[in-house]
């Protein structure tokens, strides 16, 4: 590893000079003298190579280069508030605990893989189902320490930082008595008349629009009564593969006109650096990976 030519020390003051756009109220904010701070920058450019503002008069605004590297220079001084963090919990050799917001779509022998593999490292784990929308505002406020959840093809607030874990595969299932079989793939208008179980409450506006199909919508988050509600012909589900609806009884994978060859979505894992000893973050979202290949190993084993 070659030796840094410039100091955190310098990152922090260009980092702080973006948020607040002026050196005077980043000196403010860093409680040290604006000729400090303009020295810092100065030198940081010099080691850079090129400028990251354009100046005009006392005012600033980035350049295209210091645009690029501004989130950077936020997620690596996130990182070194971890450590530090990290360092100071070191002498206490309390235990490592964490806390995982999931979601309802997240494979169960996933969770429990990952769970399985941190306490094997020493880590409590507690874990609760939540939307994205409600795991965020956890991670936000503290509340949870990672969470796993469906991608939402978007930008992610800018505090928080995400990791693909895996994907999975969502088909149409219904009760074999509610879209008789005649050798045709059933019509999007069929689905549509007929209720649509759905296990998601609070869903983005994107992702609501490729799972909601019907306009007649019924809500069951917990697993067993989405079971009853199809194998009792109350509706269909938009379901992932890996709850195996196929062989709860009387309830069947339906083809339709959509398909299913595309319907993939990719699990990632999401988190907040910088506000807590990273280890056992780190060592999650590493596990989660883990997790997932072993957690399709089993299931296609068992196929």
């Amino acid at each position: 590893m070659g030796a840094l030519t410039y100091s955190l020390a310098q990152i922090e003051a260009f980092a702080c000079i973006a948020e607040h756009g002026s050196i005077t109220k980043a000196a403010a904010h860093l409680g040290k003298d604006r000729s400090t701070v303009s020295e810092l920058l100065e030198f940081f450019e010099i080691e850079l190579g090129f400028p990251l503002f354009a100046r005009s008069g006392r005012a600033l605004s980035l350049t295209s280069e210091g645009e690029r590297l501004q989130r950077q220079a936020r997620l690596l001084l996130r990182q070194a508030q971890a450590f530090g963090a990290a360092a100071r919990g070191v002498p206490s050799g309390i235990a490592d605990a964490i806390r995982i917001a999931y979601d309802p779509f997240v494979p169960r022998t996933l969770l429990h893989a990952l769970i399985d593999d941190l306490a094997a490292s020493g880590i409590d784990v507690s874990t609760w189902s939540a939307s994205r929308d409600e795991a965020e505002a956890a991670l936000v406020s503290g509340a949870a320490q990672v969470a796993i959840s469906l991608a939402r093809n978007r930008f992610i607030a800018a505090e928080l930082e995400w990791r693909a874990v895996g994907a999975i595969e969502i088909g149409f299932y219904a009760s074999a008595d509610l879209f008789p079989a005649n050798g045709s793939p059933v019509t999007v208008p069929a689905l549509a008349a007929k209720p649509q179980v759905v296990m998601h409450r609070s869903l983005s506006t994107q992702f609501a629009q490729l799972l909601q199909v019907s306009d007649r919508l019924v809500y069951a988050n917990e697993l067993e009564t989405v079971r009853h509600l199809l194998q009792h012909g109350h509706g269909w589900g938009f379901l992932p593969t890996h709850f195996d609806a196929n062989c709860w009884p009387s309830v069947t994978r339906i083809d339709t006109e959509v398909g299913h060859g595309s319907l993939v979505h990719s699990i990632v894992a999401v988190w907040k650096p910088g506000t807590w000893n990273p280890s056992p973050i780190i060592e999650a979202i590493d596990a989660a990976g883990a997790a997932w290949e072993k957690a399709a190993q089993r299931q296609h084993g068992a196929r």
